[in-house]
């Protein structure tokens, strides 16, 4: 199928085109799932919260000024939605004892080494994913996993360029935090 554009789609809903909007859920959909998922940690509330945001942005479609793209404009939404079912629910954290302690759990049927490493590297940075600030997860979400660019981020979030820069800084480095705990706590593990 050809992908005329969001513009192109969203004048066609305007138009009275009701199934352009398909094109354009078809398009976002992965990514606004993704960023919900990384926001909410789970997936049925992932699947709700961008449901919602695609509903939000079909029933505020004629609000779109298209002065920003429309995926900064949908990103806004989920953002804003994901935040606030987790504002009205108590979450969960894993202990780091939750985390699998070694690489060898993840080894299987058919599984080499170096794809186990890979496999035990994303648990561990998903596990600190999990143990930082619900805005601080979707930043990093937003900037290394959707790529956004920091303007774009602020735009979403409704943060300044600077602020957005400095919990950028602070994820990493809580992030890094949670890893080397992480890893310390394995090796104590393996030395007794």
């Amino acid at each position: 199928m050809d992908y005329r554009g969001d513009t192109y789609y969203i004048k066609q809903v305007l138009d009275g085109n009701v199934n352009a909007f398909t094109f354009i859920v078809d398009r976002h959909k992965d990514h606004a799932f993704n960023l919900a998922m990384r926001i909410c940690g789970n997936r049925e509330e992932a699947e709700e919260v961008a449901q919602d945001s695609f509903m939000k942005a079909w029933r505020s479609l004629k609000q779109f000024k298209m002065k920003s793209s429309f995926a900064t404009w949908l990103y806004r939404i989920v953002y804003n939605t994901a935040v606030s079912l987790i504002r009205t629910r108590k979450k969960g954290i894993l202990s780091l004892e939750e985390f699998p302690a070694d690489i060898t759990d993840f080894t299987g049927n058919n599984i080499t080494d170096e794809e186990a490493e890979l496999e035990y590297r994303n648990s561990l940075l998903n596990f600190a994913l999990q143990k930082i600030s619900d805005e601080e997860r979707a930043l990093i979400t937003l900037y290394y996993f959707e790529e956004s660019t920091i303007d774009e981020i602020a735009e979403v979030t409704g943060l300044g360029k600077s602020n957005v820069k400095v919990k950028l800084f602070r994820a990493r480095q809580k992030m890094g935090e949670v890893i080397e705990k992480t890893e310390k706590k394995k090796l104590l593990y393996y030395e007794r």
